[in-house]
């Protein structure tokens, strides 16, 4: 699909997983506790990724004015990490119409750029921004940004068969 189609058709932002880290695991209900060592090591830049959400309203949900982020089913965007709360935080628009994230009361927090987010408070968030649920780095972008990284890797990966 070309990239202007590709821009047209994918209106929302995302959030692209860039690394789960090794205790990735199925859905669960229980929430680790992540050490505080997970978080010393810089983000990595957005690399090969394992998933890809939309950052949406999803259907018959509470709560519209949010998009609740979390492990469980009933969240908007369901995150299915050990280290990521049932509802660890929530996007919302500001009264600016700027996007914000808020932490909920998370176990291992969330952090924007590797600050971490004090409960309740809202932090603005754009596109490029690496996003933490406790130990998932994510990465914010819009679809321009998510086809040239794909684009790179098939690039990366073509180089490397013809080598």
């Amino acid at each position: 699909m070309p990239r202007d189609r590709f821009v047209r058709r994918v209106t929302n932002l995302l959030l692209v997983v860039s690394e789960a880290g090794p205790d990735s695991q199925p859905f669960a209900f229980r929430t680790v506790a992540a050490s505080p060592a997970a978080h010393r090591k810089p983000p990595p830049a957005p690399g090969p990724a394992s998933d890809v959400f939309e950052i949406v309203k999803a259907k018959g949900n509470p709560y519209p004015d949010q998009i609740s982020v979390g492990r469980t089913r009933n969240c908007d965007v369901v995150l299915r990490h050990p280290s990521v709360s049932k509802l660890h935080a929530h996007f919302r628009q500001d009264a600016q119409q700027r996007l914000v994230l808020i932490d909920n009361g998370s176990q291992n927090g969330t952090r924007v750029n590797g600050k971490l987010l004090s409960e309740n408070e809202p932090q603005e968030v754009a596109v490029g921004d690496v996003l933490q649920f406790g130990r998932l780095t994510t990465s914010l972008l819009d679809a321009s940004r998510l086809f040239d990284i794909v684009r790179e890797q098939a690039r990366l990966a073509r180089d490397m068969a013809n080598r």
